[in-house]
């Protein structure tokens, strides 16, 4: 049977069963006292916690739970009933008290046709399953995700007549003390970004390929999809070498797809609800430390997972991202921005043994534990290896090591990742369903040099790809004239590619000193799915001081406790060195008590700068003279930190041992990553907090200077934001405007307030039609994404809403003709067999229903159009599945 015939029969099964599933619970609450309880004593969390300590130090892979072996069988244990005249239902009740989660493993599993199990906790708040006769395997096996919960019902109805034909065997009962997602002492550190967040925008292809799981019940690790050069969608399935899968255990592998937070910076509020079971080994090699396994089902399409791409030579990277799941926490992503170099595993000469990738050191984010086997990919979006371990953590610049997917290539991945024998040296990631343009790589062309030139690098090759069966048309525009195109329209017929150069040409040789910007847009003008942009920056010169503080005056900044402007007088010093008695330049400072050392129980105190705009300024750094004494940080700390608002903050540097300075110390932070283009930065330098013992004499800081590339080009401001531009406002007599969210939009005319761009960035002679009285033309609200405009008829929905154009019956922002389809509950624009796992979600959970499918609308639950989401819909749930 294939993949796709198992799919359409476990829909059918699905469908005769939905009122059985529903039912069932509240049947199991009835008679719960009946149920035989098998309980797991309490786990001894002293003992836990030494040897989780002990594995760390091993390089073991972390845990989340401990197995307790067992063999529990339905005719030995539990308890049957008969449910009606043709079905038994067995039921067993599994407790360990305080436990955070609990998972089974079935290392004996057949269902028979008709057959169901359900793993749900007794108080009804969290169920996992059906499992059914489409999850049987040649291996026999069934590993659960987990339940949240100290406290389960196993549950099994199976057909009389087919009750001999039934194998379970429960021989692994698994005792969680931590768990995915919750908001534990051990959640993953601060400085993680979530996938959702904006710096995930241009890996949205990558993002879904990324899983956390676990191994035995026990384990956690990270691990990826991967494409291969058939792009069949086999579900070959990566993750490092130590996290302990093998031939033995590769069918107790449990993925857990799209666990990440909702909510950018909230680290918070995943959801479990979307996993599978079980996978066959097929190749690994320790020194790479790499696996790999294919997964025994595909995953479900409603997920819409996608397939990385990887490289295989040898070069490194440029920079480089991770995506992954640290301390088995919601789904992260880091950044890498310079390039990385080839080692052995944990050393820093290059090529030492040439099987590992260094990351010098996490620009934005991190690594932890749980994180490993996670991808690492290239500036070209492709895969170069899994994470082996290092030392990253938030709050240091440490390195991790990545398992070279080029030396794994040889040992073991090619046999099953170039099935066809291509020879290909990479491949992109798969997207299945995809259509429309592509352009890689997803990074602007950055170049710079001196006054007169030359400029390097001199050009960037871009490559032009139809994901879709059916041709396409292209074009590519520019606006500068010191960039140069080496073709700007052209064909694709499906799956096809082409080439593009950008160049900076010789007319940059005559700019002055700066920073120059300028866009190219990739226009599919068949259809625009998959317009894009790539930005040109040419930097003429070096960076320039922006804001330069020596102290001479009082800068009249912020300040807290005993920060003060003054000379320092050189006292303190119990511990560490005391305070310097004069600037490092002249005789003023800013210094956190002049007179001596900081205090003790000291709460953070702040010196904080007034605004400084920086934006036209890029690649922003930070430099200043210090004099500093703090006890080690698990005493006392020190911080520098920076705001684009004064009241988000990013630390940048914090002391992660003991700092005693005897002399003025010459520091530079990059803080392009918050700084850069923002109208209001803010610098704070902290004091605290401290503990009961040891003082040391604190900041002292002189000669601030904030450095950058600033940008040279014409302003204007005429009091009209014309065509949503950013940071420039082009109106009156400035030169003819482009609509920046969309493609060039230039007539060659200036700007003059009432033109406007069409939908594909075209100027368009007319009034202005603000309709929501922001400030921004209407047609640019829409292509900017600051209004949607789900019918389509060119007036932002609010406004669709207001004027009575469109109903919203429901008063949720949405117009009633984009409501969608009844009973398309999974959002994929069709009613289907698909639909029976969101359906079945949004009857029994409203709020997990939310949690998995945040932009759907559970309403189209109510299939019978009673106004309720109930039993009551699934007749008529049913009929619209089925075409009755």
């Amino acid at each position: 049977m294939t993949r796709s015939q198992r799919k359409q029969a476990a829909g059918a099964a699905l469908l005769t069963l939905l009122l059985c599933v529903i039912a069932w619970p509240a049947q199991a609450r009835d008679t719960i006292d009946k149920v035989p309880v098998i309980e797991v004593p309490a786990l001894d969390m002293k003992t836990v916690r030494a040897e989780d300590a002990a594995r760390e130090v091993e390089g073991a892979a972390p845990r989340f739970a401990i197995p307790t072996e067992t063999l529990i069988t339905p005719d030995a244990d539990g308890i049957w009933q008969d449910l009606d005249e043709q079905t038994r239902i067995w039921r067993l009740r599994i407790m360990s008290p305080g436990a955070l989660s609990l998972n089974l493993g079935f290392t004996g599993y057949l269902m028979p046709p008709g057959g169901k199990l359900l793993v749900y906790a007794t108080d009804d708040s969290y169920q996992i399953g059906p499992f059914t006769e489409d999850d049987n395997e040649d291996h026999g096996e069934l590993w659960t995700p987990v339940v949240l919960s100290d406290d389960i019902i196993v549950e099994l109805t199976v057909p009389r007549d087919v009750l001999d034909k039934l194998v379970l065997q429960l021989t692994s009962i698994n005792v969680g003390y931590r768990f995915f997602g919750e908001d534990l002492t051990d959640k993953s550190g601060s400085c993680n970004i979530d996938v959702v967040c904006p710096e995930g925008d241009n890996w949205r292809d990558e993002i879904p390929a990324v899983a956390v799981i676990s191994t035995g019940g026990s384990l956690f690790c990270t691990g990826f999809m991967v494409n291969n050069t058939a792009e069949d969608e086999t579900p070959y399935f990566m993750t490092a070498y130590h996290c302990g899968i093998t031939s033995s255990n590769a069918s107790s592998l449990v993925a857990y797809w799209n666990f990440e937070s909702p909510i950018c910076g909230n680290q918070s509020g995943g959801s479990l609800n979307q996993y599978q079971t079980g996978s066959y080994f097929r190749a690994a090699y320790s020194s790479s430390d790499f696996t790999l396994v294919e997964l025994d089902d595909d995953p479900n399409p409603s997920y819409n997972i996608s397939f990385a791409g990887w490289n295989r030579s040898s070069a490194n990277p440029t920079s480089a991202v991770a995506i992954h799941q640290p301390s088995c926490d919601e789904k992260s992503i880091s950044f890498e921005n310079d390039a990385c170099t080839t080692t052995s595993y944990l050393n820093t000469s290059t090529p030492g043994d040439g099987t590992h990738i260094r990351v010098i050191d996490w620009d934005l984010g991190t690594t932890e534990p749980g994180s490993s086997g996670s991808p690492l990919f290239d500036q070209n979006h492709q895969v170069v290896g899994q994470l082996h371990g290092g030392y990253a953590a938030c709050g240091n610049d440490s390195s991790d090591w990545y398992g070279r997917f080029s030396v794994s290539w040889t040992h073991g991945l090619s046999a099953y990742l170039d099935p066809i024998g291509s020879g290909a040296t990479s491949v992109d990631t798969l997207v299945p369903g995809a259509s429309g343009l592509t352009v890689t790589p997803s990074d602007g062309l950055v170049s710079a040099g001196g006054s007169g030139g030359p400029f390097s690098p001199s050009s960037k090759i871009y490559t032009l790809k139809n994901l879709g069966t059916t041709g396409i048309n292209y074009t590519v525009s520019k606006a500068e004239t010191w960039v140069t195109l080496s073709s700007t329209s052209g064909y694709l017929a499906g799956g096809a590619t082409a080439t593009v150069a950008v160049s900076i040409n010789s007319n940059a040789n005559s700019l002055g000193d700066g920073a120059y910007l300028d866009t190219v847009y990739f226009t599919n003008t068949t259809d625009h799915d998959g317009d894009t942009s790539r930005a040109v920056s040419l930097q003429v010169g070096g960076p320039q001081i922006v804001y330069d503080f020596p102290m001479d005056t009082n800068p009249g900044w912020t300040t807290q406790g005993l920060w003060a402007f003054g000379t320092p007088t050189g006292g303190g010093g119990q511990y560490g060195e005391p305070d310097p008695t004069s600037g490092y330049t002249g005789s003023y400072v800013y210094g956190y008590n002049l007179s001596g050392d900081y205090e003790n129980s000291l709460s953070e105190r702040h010196l904080t700068t007034t605004a400084l705009d920086c934006s036209e300024v890029s690649g922003t750094t930070l430099v200043f003279r210090r004099w500093l004494g703090v006890e080690q940080p698990s005493y006392d700390h020190a911080y520098v930190r920076v705001s684009a608002n004064g009241s988000t903050w990013t630390t940048i540097w914090q002391n992660t041992s003991g700092v005693e300075d005897s002399s003025w110390q010459y520091v530079e932070y990059d803080i392009s990553s918050v700084a850069d283009y923002q109208s209001t930065v803010y610098i704070r330098w902290t004091m605290g907090t401290t503990d009961g013992s040891w003082q040391y004499c604190g900041w002292n800081i002189d000669d601030v200077e904030i450095w950058g590339l600033v940008a040279s080009q014409e302003t204007c401001d005429d009091g009209i934001l014309n065509q949503d531009e950013e940071r420039i406002d082009c109106g009156g007599s400035c030169p003819a405007c482009e609509c920046l969210s969309d493609g060039a939009c230039d007539d060659g005319d200036p700007c003059n307030g009432v033109e406007t761009c069409d939908g594909y960035g075209n100027c368009v002679s007319g009034s202005i039609t603000d309709c929501n009285g922001n400030g921004v033309l209407d047609s640019c609200d829409i292509d900017g994404g600051y209004s949607q405009d789900c019918n389509d008829n060119s007036i932002p929905d609010e406004c669709d809403i207001s004027a009575g154009t469109s109903q919203d019956a429901n008063s949720n922002g949405i117009p009633d003709d984009c409501e969608g389809r009844l009973g398309d509950l999974n959002c994929d624009g069709s009613v289907d067999v698909f639909d029976i796992d969101a359906f079945v979600l949004a009857v029994t959970d409203a709020s997990g229903y939310a949690t998995v499918y945040p932009d759907c609308n559970i309403n189209l639950a109510d299939c019978n159009e009673d106004g309720a989401v109930d039993v009551f819909d699934i007749g008529a749930f049913v009929d619209l599945v089925t075409g009755s």
